[in-house]
């Protein structure tokens, strides 16, 4: 039911994105030989490097991201379990190593996405988990709705508190969840973003939950936030209502120079595009843009803001399937395969794609959906996680037709991928923002590096830079269609 996810990411250095897959497994009895799946990218083809790796866990497997957590410029992955999660310490030699005793974050519980950044800007990252119910096997409860056996909803099961993991610098990590000021054990976490919301150089955290109020924890600046979902808009929809949340993403959809949210949610509840007025307080404008009534009737997971046609805007991608195989006998409008929506961005106005894309003719069962420029060609690039079906790879063909740029940025001290970092460009009279984010979606980790589509340009005309640290740097006449690696300056 909650799904699986996976990562795009460079675990070893070679400058192009490896797949790492979550799968899950029996309840009772797991099966030895079912386990998660790594795979290295050979250029053309993916090499299943797994066994080698020893990231071949056989859990009943959820969720990951990944970090470089402990600032030797690999990257780390963070797995979530039913039950124990995992870290897994990348060694650089193309073998990972189970720290997450020594770490101290094995949070037991039944978690789903997590992210990472830097939330009181030592120089290293921390790392948010969301849980979502607390849940044994043994507690299974026969649920039904109209007579028809069906998953019970969140509400059938108690809450448990997400987790919020402060990074000691040295290999460990300590719970900071009570005194940081995120202790919510009501909620029923599932999908996370780490952002700057109120652009005061600080991240705050926006997290989605299942039939319960989403929230938005504002750093306050000295190791604590304060949660102001309901103040600031984001906790219930444009008509008041809880919706039950799953993907969440973080961009500056409009080109106005702070950063919106946008929010997944269950079938029969619109999807929630939620617009910053520049100070971090939001209005739902889902219906106002188009963007709720083709989502009604479809369940959302995974979802992504992303230029797919390169136009400067960022569209919407969204990963649908509903969590009931029979929902066809209760709804016969429903079916439990549905297709993914892409959603173009047109100056900040969004048109459904219906036809011309080559996704009409499919549906999935979607949970974790990921981006990023698998073969390097300076488009984005989905990779859809399914439940009980295999994952599918969907290569871009349209947006390299227009000019790019994507930023590979190295941060200085422990945050190597520099995370947090904002970018401002303009080019040809368009100005975007974007954010170095790790995480967002749902149950998976994204390229890290930053792109932009960047119309007919062929030169970006000025390009700023904040630094997690706060720092400023300015950048003039940068070519376009490049994957350009800029280092964070020295002090």
């Amino acid at each position: 039911m909650v799904g699986n996810g996976g990562a795009l990411f460079d675990y070893d250095n070679d400058g192009d994105l490896d797949l790492y897959l979550v799968q899950g497994n029996y309840l009772l009895n797991p099966d030895s030989g079912l386990t998660n799946k790594l795979y290295r990218n050979e250029g053309h083809h993916l090499t299943d490097v797994t066994k080698a790796s020893g990231l071949g866990n056989n859990q009943y497997g959820i969720g990951v991201t990944t970090s470089d957590y402990d600032g030797d410029g690999y990257r780390d992955l963070y797995l979530t379990n039913f039950g124990s999660n995992v870290l897994y310490r990348n060694n650089g030699d193309g073998t990972f190593t189970d720290v997450t005793q020594i770490a101290g974050v094995t949070c037991p519980h039944l978690s789903t996405s997590t992210a990472w950044a830097d939330i009181d800007l030592d120089g290293d990252l921390d790392l948010y988990v969301c849980n979502y119910v607390t849940y044994t096997v043994e507690d299974e409860k026969p649920c039904y709705f109209k007579d028809i056996r069906i998953y019970c909803g969140p509400l059938e099961y108690p809450g448990i508190t997400d987790r919020l993991f402060q990074n000691n610098g040295d290999g460990t990590f300590s719970d900071i969840t009570i005194a940081a000021g995120v202790h919510q054990p009501e909620l029923r976490g599932l999908g996370v973003v780490f952002s700057d919301l109120n652009n005061d150089g600080w991240i705050d955290i926006y997290v989605a939950n299942d039939m319960t109020r989403n929230t938005i924890f504002v750093n306050q600046k000295n190791g604590t936030f304060l949660e102001e979902g309901v103040l600031r808009g984001v906790a219930h929809n444009g008509e008041g209502l809880i919706n039950a949340s799953m993907g969440v993403d973080a961009r500056d959809y409009d080109n106005d120079g702070d950063i919106d949210l946008w929010t997944t949610n269950f079938s029969l509840e619109a999807n929630c595009l939620l617009v910053n007025d520049g100070t971090g307080y939001f209005e739902d404008l889902s219906f106002d843009l188009g963007l709720a009534k083709p989502s009604f009737h479809l369940l959302g997971f995974g979802t992504l803001f992303m230029d797919y046609d390169h136009n400067g805007w960022s569209d919407l991608i969204v990963g649908n399937g509903h969590i009931w195989d029979n929902v066809h006998l209760i709804d016969a409008t429903m079916t439990y395969a549905q297709p993914l929506q892409i959603f173009a961005n047109f100056e900040g106005e969004f048109e459904e794609k219906i036809g011309g894309t080559g996704l009409e003719q499919s549906s999935y069962v979607a949970r974790g959906l990921m981006r990023g420029d698998i073969d390097n060609d300076g488009d984005i690039d989905l990779v859809i996680c399914q439940s009980n079906r295999p994952a599918v790879i969907l290569r871009n063909e349209v947006g390299n037709r227009k000019s790019w740029i994507i930023f590979r940025l190295v941060g200085r001290g422990k945050n190597t991928d520099a995370v947090g970092t904002r970018i401002q460009l303009s080019a040809s009279g368009l100005v975007q923002t974007g954010e170095v984010i790790s995480g967002a979606s749902y149950l998976v980790s994204n390229d890290i590096r930053l792109h932009f589509g960047l119309g007919d340009a062929d030169m970006l005309d000025k390009v700023t830079i904040r630094w997690p640290d706060g720092s400023m740097q300015t950048l003039n006449n940068i070519p376009a269609r490049q994957i350009l690696t800029l280092d964070q300056p020295a002090l």
